[in-house]
């Protein structure tokens, strides 16, 4: 008599293996999504890094126009008389662009006008290239105390231009020796350590030299 040996089969429950799929599928999404959220982090550390590197750059041109300008202005106020502007800036100022200087240029006069438009297409180009005013370390080297070196740190120093406007008095004994209002507009341009930063700023200063 053979006896049969019986095997007890455990069947698994018909849901076990559906829910270890979706528990596989749940994770998998957890997963895409923590790596979206890294990298969406990732990429605005990097935005936030330059965003601070670009204000750091801007704040480094705008300094050093700053610097420029005040340099500027401290010239004109040490100056016990008025400064004739000249068409080559060698006193480190420039005439200003009006119709009758430019009617003057016509005739024939040496007296050439260079034009602030002129200079802010110069100071817009190549660094590199800008040719337009006088250097920084020129103008601040003509005050008292003056700084005669460079600003480090710039891919290129500042540049200051000056324009002079007069107004004479109505008395033309007093009109004769430059008495009346002397206006000297002063810009600057700064950059800071890429082509792409600059800065320019500007003020008029009004001056009345007694006589």
């Amino acid at each position: 008599m053979k006896i049969l040996n019986r095997r007890r089969l455990h069947r698994l429950p018909l849901g076990h293996s559906t829910d270890r799929g979706a528990v596989l599928v749940i994770g998998l999404v957890v997963l895409l999504v923590i790596t979206l959220i890294a990298v969406t982090g990732m990429e605005t550390t990097v935005l936030q890094e330059r965003m601070a590197g670009n204000m750091r750059q801007n704040d480094l041109a705008l300094q050093a126009a700053e610097a420029a300008l005040q340099a500027g202005l401290a010239y004109i106020e040490e100056q016990s008389t008025p400064l004739t502007a000249t068409g080559d800036g060698s006193n480190f100022v420039w005439g200003s662009c009006t119709i009758a200087r430019a009617a003057a240029q016509q005739e024939g006069s040496d007296h050439t006008c260079a034009g602030f438009d002129d200079v802010l297409k110069d100071w817009h180009g190549d660094p590199a290239d800008v040719q337009s005013g006088v250097s920084y370390a020129d103008i601040a080297a003509r005050t008292n105390g003056g700084y005669a070196g460079e600003i480090p740190g710039l891919v290129a120093q500042p540049r200051v231009y000056i324009e002079a406007r007069y107004v004479p008095p109505l008395d033309a004994e007093r009109a004769a020796v430059g008495a009346g209002i002397h206006y000297y507009t002063v810009a600057a341009v700064g950059y800071g350590g890429t082509k792409q930063a600059r800065a320019i700023v500007q003020s008029t200063i009004a001056k009345v030299y007694r006589y």
